[in-house]
C-alpha cells in the first residue's frame, strides 16, 4: 500500500475508534522541545489528578489506600507517592473487576501474551492507545519515519487459524511485511531477503533475537542488506544486547533503535538520536522498587488510563538507572542534551529469570550476556540459551554462526566456568523453539522445555 493512502486509513480507523492520535501527536511535537522543569510540571499535574481520580472511582485503590492513612490531598512531593503500594500481576488477576473506574471512559482491552507466565488483560481507555500509538510515531519520526511507511515486521505468527486471519488484517492495516519468528532459517531468510527486494521498506521492527538471525543470515550469504535502505531498525519485546546490535548494524548499515513497553501500559522508553532511551513523561511515569539482590524494577504508572488505571505497576522487568532512582531530583539526561526526556537505563531482562546455581548463589540469566559479546559481533555464536534442570544442573545451549568451530567449544566452556564458577554443557542445535508471540528467552526452565 502507498504510504498516503495508509496514512489516511490509519487516521481514519483512529477517529472512528475515538482516539486522538493526531491531537496527542500534536501536543508532543510541541513538548518534546520543552526544558525539564516543564516536562516535570506537567507529569506531577496529570499524576495528581490520576491519584484524586482513583480515590473518588475506583474501589480497588482506594481501599488500598485507606488501608495504610493515604488520602489524595496527602500528596504534595514525590516522596509521597513513591510511598505508596505498588501492584504486580497477581492483584490484576485477583481483583480486575474493582479496578475498574466506576462510570470511566470506553476502551478496548490489551492483553499480554503470557510468555512470563502470568497472562493478565488490562482495559485501556481510548486515550491510553492514542498515547501509545502516538509515543511510538514520535519515536519513528526521530528518525525520519511516519505513519503509513511500509516496513518489515519480524515477529511471531499466530498457531490458530482464525488469529492467522486477523494479523494478516493488521499487516496490511500497518503498511508491513511479516518475517515469522518462528521459521527464520538460512532458506526462508533468503527467501524473505528477495522479497524485500521487490518490496520496498523503509524499515525494520521486530524482537533483536529475530533481527539478529535475519542478519546473521545476510552476512553468511553475502547479501546486501544495505541495498534495502532502511532508515532504521527498531527492536522491541526482548533484551538488545550490544553485539546484536553490532551484527544488525553490520548486516544492514542503519541505525538501531531500542524500544520498551508493554501491553498494560505502553510505551515507557524509545532511544533517542542523542543517545539512550528516554522516558515519555507526557504519557507514563516510571518507578522503581529495589530487589533483595540490589537490582531495580521497573514500576510503570500509565497517566490515561481512566477505564482501568494501572498505578505504580510491578511489569516484571529490571533495569539499570542513570544516577540514584530515589533522589528527589532524578532526571536523567546526558550530557548536552537539548531534549530533556530523561533516561530510562538500560533495561537488564526479567526480575523472574533468575538462575540459581547449584551451591545455592542466584544471578539474573541476562548477566552472563557480556560473555557472548564478542562471539556474537566475530559471527561464532547467532543465539544463546541457559537451560535449567531441576536437579540444578545447567545446560548452555547455542546456534552456531558462520565463524564457529570446533576449538571454541572448550574455550566458550571456559568461560563460562570463570565467569559463573560452575561447570556447565555446551550444546549446539539447530535453533530454539518459540512459543507465544515468537519471543526469544536467554533463559529457561527445562520443564518449560517439556524436558524435566
Amino acid at each position: 500500500m502507498h504510504p498516503f493512502f495508509a496514512r489516511l486509513l490509519y487516521h481514519a480507523a483512529q477517529q472512528y475508534r475515538g482516539e486522538p492520535v493526531a491531537a496527542v501527536m500534536r501536543d508532543l511535537d510541541q513538548s518534546q522541545h520543552w526544558p525539564a522543569e516543564r516536562l516535570r510540571d506537567l507529569q506531577w499535574t496529570r499524576l495528581q489528578s490520576l491519584v484524586h481520580y482513583c480515590h473518588a472511582h475506583v474501589p480497588f485503590y482506594r481501599e488500598r489506600w485507606q488501608a495504610v492513612g493515604f488520602e489524595p490531598g496527602d500528596l504534595k512531593s514525590i516522596a509521597d507517592w513513591r510511598r505508596l503500594p505498588s501492584m504486580d500481576k497477581s492483584d490484576v488477576q485477583a481483583h480486575a473487576e474493582r479496578m475498574h473506574a466506576e462510570g470511566g471512559p470506553s476502551g478496548l482491552k490489551a492483553a499480554t501474551s503470557g510468555s512470563s507466565g502470568t497472562p493478565v488483560a488490562i482495559d485501556r481507555a481510548h486515550l491510553s492507545w492514542a498515547h501509545a500509538h502516538a509515543q511510538v510515531f514520535r519515536g519513528w519520526r526521530w528518525y525520519g519515519l511516519g505513519i503509513g511507511d511500509r516496513y518489515a515486521y519480524f515477529w511471531g505468527v499466530p498457531l490458530a487459524e482464525a488469529d492467522r486471519v486477523t494479523a494478516q488484517k493488521k499487516d496490511r492495516f500497518f503498511n508491513r511485511i511479516r518475517c515469522s519468528a518462528f521459521t527464520l532459517d538460512a532458506k526462508h531468510a533468503r527467501e524473505f531477503f528477495s522479497v524485500l527486494q521487490r518490496d520496498s521498506t523503509r524499515f525494520a521492527f521486530g524482537y533483536p533475537s529475530a533481527l539478529t538471525q535475519f542478519a546473521e543470515e545476510v552476512l553468511a550469504q553475502k547479501l546486501d542488506g544495505r541495498s534495502l535502505r532502511w532508515r532504521a531498525v527498531i527492536t522491541s519485546a526482548e533484551v538488545l544486547h550490544e553485539h546484536q546490535r553490532e551484527r544488525i548494524r553490520a548486516a544492514f548499515g542503519c541505525p538501531v533503535v531500542d524500544s520498551y513497553g508493554c501491553a498494560e501500559v505502553g510505551v515507557a522508553g524509545f532511544e533517542h538520536p542523542e543517545g539512550g532511551m528516554r522516558v515519555p513523561v507526557e504519557s507514563v511515569v516510571v518507578d522503581h522498587a529495589r530487589t533483595d539482590e540490589g537490582t531495580y524494577e521497573i514500576l510503570l504508572t500509565d497517566l490515561h488510563n481512566r477505564r482501568m488505571p494501572v498505578l505504580r505497576y510491578k511489569v516484571g522487568d529490571l533495569v539499570e538507572p542513570v544516577g540514584d532512582p530515589t533522589a528527589d531530583d532524578f532526571w536523567p539526561l546526558p550530557a548536552g542534551a537539548q531534549c530533556a526526556l530523561p533516561l530510562l537505563g538500560r533495561v537488564a531482562g526479567r526480575a523472574g529469570d533468575t538462575l540459581t546455581l547449584p551451591d545455592g548463589r542466584r544471578l539474573n540469566a541476562n548477566q552472563p550476556s557480556y560473555i557472548f559479546k564478542s562471539h556474537g559481533r566475530d559471527g561464532r555464536v547467532r543465539e544463546y540459551q541457559f537451560v535449567q534442570f531441576p536437579a540444578g544442573r545447567i545446560e548452555l545451549r547455542i546456534v552456531a554462526g558462520p565463524a564457529w568451530g570446533p576449538q571454541w567449544l572448550e574455550r566458550l566452556r571456559g568461560e563460562v566456568r570463570e565467569a559463573l564458577g560452575i561447570e556447565v554443557e555446551v550444546k549446539l542445535v539447530e535453533r530454539f523453539e518459540r512459543r507465544g508471540r515468537g519471543k526469544h528467552r536467554d533463559f529457561v526452565k527445562a520443564e518449560d522445555l517439556g524436558e524435566a
